[in-house]
């Protein structure tokens, strides 16, 4: 347990919302459209990263529980904050376990997939993007515990919340539902978070975070952000300026990255590997994923 100053406990609020993952399947724009609610304040920092291991690289576990509630109104019925780093394993292992040590049992928690292979595919982009990766796509995706292939385990990802979490405090939706009945799926996770399931918003309209991946740049922002408070302070400004000033900083104008051809033979064995991790996850959701590939 992080260590909790007596002043801290005056300020701010722990969170009782988290979107735990998984990357490239539209975390950022889901934060950003539970935000609009006004039962709800997500935190102005998108991925606080507070419960990554301390030796992880995004991690803001030193920081301290003071830091962690700063990033939260407590004046909000439902307060959350979205890092997809927490279910992504084994870097991340004994997050769930983190979590409710210091949150409860009783938090929500959001996971967000896509078809896995499209996934892998966009997080294969994501990194060449950001210079990160200059393999050709087959080779890249031929280790079969890459990056690439394990962020898209999602039952994989999931069973370590479910173990301490249980399935009736897990949410799970699709980027595909989010893109093509927006309203709908918002709404969705509306009704689970208890609040008021019919608010809708123009905001809807808009999308957020669909570049192929993040510059030098990120990382750079990154860092500042962690050094001298960054983003974590931009909650007093309005939220359309705040998502601007965001995604300046923290995210390319454009990815320049074409969309890469994977072969048959590759896409096959991607789709043995995922199968049985989909087939898990139909059945625990209810939902069909009618357009995957697999």
């Amino acid at each position: 347990m992080p260590v909790v100053s007596k002043s801290s406990k005056k300020t701010g609020a722990l969170p009782n919302l988290i979107i735990i993952g998984t990357m490239k399947c539209g975390t950022s724009s889901l934060h950003r459209y539970l935000d609009l609610h006004p039962e709800i304040a997500m935190s102005a920092l998108k991925e606080p990263n507070f419960f990554v291991p301390a030796d992880n690289f995004y991690s803001n576990w030193d920081r301290g529980i003071g830091w962690y509630r700063s990033l939260f109104d407590p004046a909000a019925q439902i307060r959350g904050e979205a890092s997809v780093n927490y279910s992504f394993l084994p870097g991340t292992a004994g997050t769930a376990e983190r979590i409710a040590e210091t949150l409860g049992n009783d938090v929500l928690l959001v996971f967000l997939v896509r078809d896995p292979i499209e996934r892998a595919i966009s997080h294969y982009m994501h990194a060449c993007a950001a210079n990160r990766e200059d393999r050709p796509i087959d080779v890249a995706l031929a280790d079969l515990e890459s990056r690439y292939v394990r962020r898209s385990l999602f039952m994989t990802q999931l069973e370590p919340f479910l173990e301490v979490f249980g399935p009736e405090r897990i949410h799970v939706d699709s980027q595909d539902n989010l893109l093509s009945e927006r309203e709908a799926t918002v709404q969705r996770v509306f009704a689970f978070l208890g609040v008021d399931p019919d608010f809708t918003s123009p905001q809807f309209d808009r999308l957020w975070e669909v570049s192929a991946g993040k510059t030098r740049k990120f990382q750079m922002a990154y860092r500042f952000s962690r050094r001298f408070g960054g983003p974590e302070r931009w909650g007093a400004i309005s939220p359309r300026l705040r998502w601007l000033g965001e995604r300046l900083a923290f995210h390319p104008t454009g990815g320049g990255v074409e969309r890469p051809q994977i072969s048959d033979h590759r896409r096959a064995e991607l789709a043995d590997r995922f199968r049985p991790e989909v087939e898990g996850l139909r059945e625990l959701s209810g939902l069909e994923f009618e357009g995957w590939s697999l």
